[in-house]
């Protein structure tokens, strides 16, 4: 089991979620080894109430792995899919919509760690945190194109965010699969690691996150993912600059730093 730190954790979505953690790491696991960790209406709603319930306390990062190593998420239920309509489908498609933005714009930091297959919407939804840490056996891939559909869920924007436009067409329209030092190279991965230290190295990392100041990172996170740019990202960051250098904490460090340099 990919254990992070599994202890303590509550089952959400009848147990195909279990999530828990205290202070400023949680942790999310999928927990549907028998499906690949496929994703159903219930998980998607799961994971965005997650999201809405830890935004309002004290959490700053968020760990999104899997429970077993075959798979982070191969993407959407099929048994799902088959049942739907246009008008259902396209429900659907907002649904999924909806929950990744809530990943992607949170002010919560967001890691996928990533163990076995991350295919079609499983990689979307990687996609949509912030990194992404990966086991050296982890493949990723949009394989809709396949079955003659497109990347759901802004599959297709969330990779060209990540790859660059040509890489993520080329991915997308032939649905290759890649290792995951191809997926370090093109930037879709941050880290590659052993199997075996996937989860202590994505703790350490979350833990390094945790340890900084909330606001700056989610200052970084604005400025990074926002379209502003010129003018408005400028008054953005001087605003912001300007309410961290003078509360308490930013005070504190610049006394600090400014102590050192003096010895």
């Amino acid at each position: 089991m990919n254990t992070i730190a599994m202890e303590g954790l509550a089952p959400e979505a009848s147990g195909r979620i279990l999530a828990g953690g205290e202070g400023a790491v949680r942790q999310i696991y999928l927990n549907k080894a028998d499906r690949l960790n496929a994703l159903d209406q219930q998980m998607l709603l799961a994971l965005e109430g997650l999201f809405e319930k830890w935004e309002a306390g004290p959490a700053a990062v968020v760990i999104l792995a899997s429970a077993g190593e075959r798979a982070f998420c191969v993407g959407a239920d099929i048994e799902v899919l088959s049942g739907l309509n246009e008008q259902s489908m396209q429900a659907w498609e907002m649904l999924g919509n909806r929950v990744l933005d809530r990943i992607q714009s949170s002010p919560l930091i967001s890691i996928a760690s990533i163990s076995g297959h991350a295919l079609g919407g499983g990689l979307t939804l990687a996609a949509a945190c912030d990194f992404r840490i990966c086991a050296e056996t982890a493949t990723f891939g949009q394989p809709e194109i396949d079955l003659g559909w497109i990347p759901g869920w802004g599959g297709v924007a969330r990779l060209a965010r990540l790859t660059g436009v040509g890489r993520g067409k080329e991915l997308c329209m032939t649905g290759r699969r890649i290792a995951a030092r191809e997926a370090e190279a093109i930037g879709l991965v941050q880290q590659v690691v052993e199997p075996g230290q996937l989860a202590r190295k994505t703790a350490e990392f979350a833990e390094r996150l945790a340890g900084k100041s909330p606001e700056a990172l989610r200052g970084i996170k604005v400025l990074s993912d926002s379209p502003a740019s010129g003018a408005a990202a400028h008054r953005f960051d001087a605003l912001l600059n300007a309410a961290l250098l003078n509360n308490e904490r930013g005070q504190a460090a610049i006394a600090k730093f400014l102590s050192r340099k003096k010895s």
